[in-house]
């Protein structure tokens, strides 16, 4: 007789639904595809959202139009704060907010041990099996010993390479990251050892069927992500062919971060904006290429495991984990040391070159484009995300049987 499925509860200040956060985005898709199979998942969560435009937890269940409930909460000994109560695709949710929030600082005491109390709750009530979190200080490490207290496994979920502190992980049970490379690093860096899973998607939220407009497409205009790479490249074609148009997805950082560059755009009038979408089949439909210039080592690269579904050639740089997702589709460029710390850092004409040329040879040769797109759809085959659940559910109950 098989054993049952773990009682999962995601904890974090974090909000779990962010979709300007790859976390958060990945965290969700999981929780909705497990709960879909049967899986008992719930989620306890903070207001901390990654944009940078100062919305909050209200503003974006509006904004979505998920329905919810709310309930004003005043403690005796305490600050007030405000819970939203919602269901998400069979997953369901609970999201603090506290009176004084202010999402361009981190949570005070006052506002985090009442977050906390609610945790501690939470495991009380839904006695998870596994409790699931990310994110850094000051808050992570309590919720971490809260957890413990409670008498709860903890597997906290590295999305990234942010982390220099191995004390930080003392309480942990275990440690999940997406990538052999975010592995190689947190164990020379920490002597950390962590477990590589991939998480699984939601196919229908990223997958598109073409429809006749194409665009070359770069999502999430930061520093990090090569906003300033993106606008040199823009900038090269648009010269030479004006008729190659590109498309913005705004996430974290809005398309405003591209005129702090001191570069002029003024003269381009191939470039298109799209606001951040809950739905990113809506761009990928758009996309004949999708550009990842990544500054910084990506622990993943969910950008390009969601364009390879849709059969897209990715150009993209050769950081982090995103050989790794790429394989042999796609194609990688190296990035001269000095942009990978200064990201504002406007590259020349020359050192774009190769992107434009490729940019350009897929464009104008239909059989060069035809066998990257088939390289694209044969490497999206490592991602399925029914093949990933089955390496996800037997690694949650190696977990939870520990």
């Amino acid at each position: 007789m098989s054993q049952p499925n773990p009682v999962l509860l995601f904890a974090s200040y974090h909000a779990y639904l962010d979709h300007s956060s790859g976390a958060a985005l990945a965290t969700r898709d999981l929780f909705e595809d497990l709960a879909a199979h049967g899986w008992i998942c719930r989620v306890v969560c903070g207001p901390a959202l990654d944009y940078l435009d100062g919305r909050e937890p209200a503003d974006v269940l509006h904004e979505y139009q998920i329905p919810h409930h709310i309930e004003r909460c005043a403690p005796p000994n305490g600050a007030c704060y405000t819970l939203f109560h919602y269901v998400l695709n069979g997953v369901s949710v609970t999201q603090y907010r506290p009176k004084t929030f202010d999402p361009r600082r981190p949570p005070t005491q006052d506002e985090g041990v009442p977050f906390l109390d609610i945790v501690s709750r939470a495991c009380g009530l839904f006695q998870p099996d596994i409790v699931l979190t990310f994110g850094g200080p000051p808050i992570g490490q309590h919720l971490i010993h809260r957890v413990k207290l409670a008498g709860k496994r903890v597997l906290f979920c590295l999305h990234n390479l942010e982390y220099h502190d191995r004390d930080f992980f003392e309480e942990v049970d275990a440690v999940w990251v997406p990538s052999e490379f975010a592995k190689r690093t947190y164990r020379e860096r920490l002597g950390l050892e962590a477990h590589v899973v991939t998480l699984p998607w939601d196919r229908d939220r990223i997958w598109a069927a073409p429809n006749g407009q194409r665009h070359v497409t770069f999502i999430n205009p930061i520093p990090v992500k090569g906003v300033a790479w993106f606008a040199r490249i823009v900038l090269e074609v648009s010269r030479r062919r004006s008729d190659i148009p590109f498309l913005v997805v705004e996430g974290r950082g809005g398309v405003q971060g591209l005129g702090q560059l001191g570069l002029d755009l003024s003269g381009v009038r191939n470039l298109r904006v799209m606001r951040s979408t809950p739905r990113p089949w809506e761009f990928y439909a758009l996309s004949r290429i999708v550009l990842i210039p990544s500054l910084w080592n990506e622990a993943y690269g969910r950008v390009g495991c969601e364009a390879l579904t849709n059969g897209i050639p990715i150009l993209a740089t050769r950081r982090g984990g995103l050989p790794e997702v790429l394989g042999e589709a796609g194609f990688l460029f190296d990035v001269p040391a000095p942009y990978t710390t200064r990201y504002l850092d406007v590259p020349s004409a020359v050192e774009v070159s190769e992107w434009v040329e490729t940019i350009e040879q897929l464009w104008d040769d239909e059989a060069f484009y035809a066998e990257h797109r088939e390289r694209a759809l044969a490497r999206a085959k490592a991602w399925e995300p029914d093949q990933l659940r089955q390496g996800v559910e037997a690694f949650l109950h190696q977990i939870a049987a520990k």
